[in-house]
């Protein structure tokens, strides 16, 4: 559905501020969360996804650090079992959220 329709209204700073919480909170631009509130969508906020994409992040930084290495020469077998377990402990702990949230 093409979204070319602007809908504008005034709020105070103290609205401007909570919704704009709620909706990083929900990890939805304001948009797209004002407008699942007002379509009445389901939104669920997961407190601990913060800590988990920050893991997530430093994981990628790593991979990509790796394969800078491995395509410059520098490197030629890289061992990734400590990476996959800890990818494993994330899986589970997003498993574990995910489940408490339903």
């Amino acid at each position: 559905m093409s979204k070319d329709l602007i809908l504008s209204t005034r709020v105070s700073a103290e609205e401007k501020e909570i919704i704009e919480r709620k909706a990083l909170e929900s990890y939805r631009t304001v948009s797209n969360y004002l407008r699942d509130c007002a379509l009445e969508k389901r939104i669920v906020s997961v407190k601990g996804l913060d800590e988990i994409a920050a893991e997530l992040r430093r994981i990628g930084n790593n991979i990509n650090q790796l394969t800078r290495a491995v395509n410059a020469g520098q490197a030629y077998e890289i061992d990734l079992r400590r990476t996959q377990g800890r990818l494993g402990d994330i899986w589970q702990s997003l498993n574990s959220l995910t489940r408490a949230v339903r």
